[in-house]
């Protein structure tokens, strides 16, 4: 396994998530999704970005405790 962290770019994530870059841009602006700035290049880790993915999931209600949050 490679230990090595691997940042990817706004366009990469877009595509990732299969949202558009003005969406990503937005949830920069407002600080929704887990992201790192390098100078004025925004960039964000893979493995971040899958955790955040994680606390994302919605359970159904008939089988859910708690509420889902997004």
């Amino acid at each position: 396994m490679n230990d090595e962290e691997i940042f990817l770019d706004v366009g990469q994530v877009a595509q990732y998530l299969k949202l558009s870059i003005a969406t990503i841009r937005k949830w920069v602006l407002i600080k929704f999704i887990p992201y790192k700035k390098f100078g004025r290049a925004v960039r964000f880790s893979s493995a971040e970005i899958q955790e955040w993915m994680k606390t994302k999931s919605c359970i159904p209600e008939t089988m859910q405790k708690q509420k889902c949050e997004g």
